[in-house]
C-alpha cells in the first residue's frame, strides 16, 4: 500500500510539472510590463523561452534566452540561466531569488560600448568599452551583500577640456572581493589601472543607499602629455612615490 501511494504521489507531481512546463512564455508579458520592462517577440515556455526584445531601464536586450534551473526548486529558488545581446555586446549569467528575497547572479559575463549603455555620456566615452566578470554579486533588503568579481573600462580618454582629446586613452580595473557583509555595510573596491597615461590605486567605498567614496593614489606615467602632468602638480598632496592624492564623494 505504501509503494502505491509513493508511486501515487510521484504520478501527481510528475503531471503537475509538466503542466508547468507547457506554460507558455507570453504568460510573462504582463508582469514584465508591471515591472517597467517593454518586450517584444516573445516565445516558447516560461521554462525555456526567448524575447527578441526587451527593455528595461536605459538597457536594451535583443535576442534574450532563458532557461530554469529546475534543480533550483529543491532549494526554495526560482532560478536560470540568462544570456543575450547588448548593443554591440553581450551578457551571460545564472540569476536566482530565494524565498527569503535574496537575489542572487552568479556567473557574469557581459561587455558593451560605454555611450550604448550611457547615451548621456557619449560625447565623453568615445570608445570606451565597459565589460563585467562577476563570480557572484547578491542583494538582501535592498543593498549587496556579495560582491566577488571585476569590472573593467577600457580605451578610456580623459575629458580634460585643455587636453582637446590629446590623452592617450587608459584602461581601469575595478574589483570587489566581499562576502556575507552585514547588512547596509560598506562594500569596498579596489581601484587600479590597466596601462594608459596614469598610474592608478585606490578604494573605491559604496554605502546604502547610493554613495560612493573614491581615494586613491594617481601618478602620471612618462607617457603622459606635459599639460597632464602639470594638471597633476596642483591636483592634490602629493604622496609617497611621488603620485597625488586624490579624492572623491556623491552619489549615483
Amino acid at each position: 500500500m505504501r509503494t502505491q501511494r509513493t508511486l501515487l504521489y510521484a504520478g501527481l507531481v510528475a503531471f503537475f510539472v509538466s503542466l508547468l512546463l507547457l506554460i507558455p512564455a507570453s504568460i510573462l508579458a504582463p508582469l514584465l510590463q508591471k515591472s517597467g520592462a517593454v518586450t517584444s517577440g516573445i516565445s516558447g515556455t516560461i521554462w525555456s523561452g526567448e524575447a527578441r526584445t526587451l527593455v528595461a531601464g536605459p538597457l536594451r536586450f535583443n535576442q534574450l534566452h532563458w532557461q530554469f534551473e529546475v534543480w533550483r526548486l529543491l532549494r526554495g529558488e526560482l532560478g536560470a540561466h540568462i544570456e543575450g545581446q547588448l548593443p554591440d555586446g553581450f551578457f551571460s549569467g545564472h540569476v536566482s531569488r530565494s524565498l527569503g528575497g535574496r537575489l542572487v547572479v552568479r556567473d557574469i559575463e557581459a561587455a558593451a560600448p560605454l555611450n550604448a549603455l550611457s547615451p548621456g555620456m557619449a560625447s565623453m566615452t568615445g570608445n570606451s568599452q565597459l565589460s563585467i566578470r562577476m563570480q557572484e554579486i547578491a542583494w538582501l533588503d535592498g543593498w549587496v551583500e556579495t560582491a566577488i568579481g571585476t569590472v573593467q573600462l577600457s580605451e578610456v580618454v580623459l575629458p580634460i577640456p585643455v587636453l582637446a582629446g590629446r590623452t592617450p586613452p587608459g584602461n581601469y580595473v575595478l574589483s570587489f572581493d566581499s562576502e556575507s557583509l552585514a547588512a547596509g555595510a560598506l562594500l569596498a573596491g579596489k581601484v587600479t589601472d590597466g596601462g594608459g597615461p596614469l598610474e592608478i590605486n585606490g578604494l573605491l567605498n559604496l554605502s546604502p543607499p547610493r554613495n560612493y567614496e573614491l581615494s586613491a593614489t594617481v601618478k602620471a606615467r612618462d607617457s603622459a602629455p606635459a599639460e597632464l602632468v602639470s594638471i597633476l602638480q596642483s591636483a592634490g598632496p602629493l604622496a609617497a612615490g611621488g603620485g597625488r592624492e586624490f579624492s572623491l564623494a556623491g552619489s549615483f
